[in-house]
């Protein structure tokens, strides 16, 4: 991350300084894309070498997560064909309107 940082800040600085010679306004026009551009280029480089591994990382962590979102969809579900809509407020949380 501190590379991507440092590559936009150093991309926008030097962007700057090369079309300075076009005008401070030109300079200060270009340098925000400059460096968000010279920021994109480091991440798609730091992509690159880190291969199929920057895929596949977090893809094993997220199987728990699902099974519990659909343990929490299937109890909804039954909470709604029941019609047990107070059941599934939390106790003690009265609303302002009732």
């Amino acid at each position: 991350m501190a590379f991507i940082v440092l590559s936009a800040i150093g991309g926008g600085v030097g962007i700057g300084a090369l079309m300075l010679s076009y005008g401070l306004g030109t300079a200060l026009a270009c340098a925000i894309p400059g460096g968000s551009l010279c920021a994109a280029v480091a991440a798609f480089v730091l992509m690159a070498r880190r291969g199929e591994d920057w895929a596949g990382e977090d893809c094993e962590d997220d199987e728990p997560v699902n099974d519990q979102t659909d343990q929490m969809v299937k109890a909804l579900r039954e909470i709604a064909q029941r019609g047990d809509v107070d059941r599934a407020k939390p106790a003690g949380k009265q609303s302002r309107a009732a």
